[in-house]
Formats: C-alpha cells, structure tokens, sequence
C-alpha cells in the first residue's frame, strides 16, 4: 500500500497537479465501479447461479476500497487547498 502523501509541504502548482491527477483517478473509478454494478446486474437478470453473484460482490467489494482511498486523498487534497485559500 502507498504510503498518504503529506500535502502541507507540497508546493501550489504541485498540489494543482496532484488535484488534476486524482480527479482523472475519479473518473477510472466511477467507470469501473459502474462497469461491475452493471455486470452483477446482468448476473442477477440472466439467473447466474449464486456463487457467481457472490464472486463478483466480493470482487466488487475489493476494488472498491481503491476508490475510498482515492476518494479519502481527494478530501486531504481539497482541505490543503482550502487552507491555502486555492479554491
């Protein structure tokens, strides 16, 4: 696992960077989440049997985790900016 990023002793237009980096991570992840929520969906609608439909939830589970640490580091990113009164 990555170590967090200490955004207080990043320079502005780093932070910017950082920002632009983690907004394009968003979308990834949006996409990926919304790809698997369709494929269970599929699953459940073409009567997949049950253990195929749990598979795919706890795939579905772990990878979500990777969005809620980039959503938590998008949190971090945007109270730094705030603080710095960037945005």
């Amino acid at each position: 696992m990555a170590s967090p990023i200490d955004y207080s002793k990043l320079t502005v237009d780093e932070l910017l960077v950082a920002e632009a980096k983690i907004k394009k991570q968003r979308i990834m992840w949006a996409f990926i989440i919304g790809a698997f929520i369709g494929i269970v969906f599929w699953a459940v609608m073409s009567h997949a049997s049950l253990v195929k439909i749990v598979l795919l939830v706890i795939l579905f589970g772990s990878l979500g985790s990777g969005g809620k640490r980039n959503e938590d580091n998008f949190k971090a990113l945007e109270a730094e900016l705030r603080s710095r009164n960037i945005r």
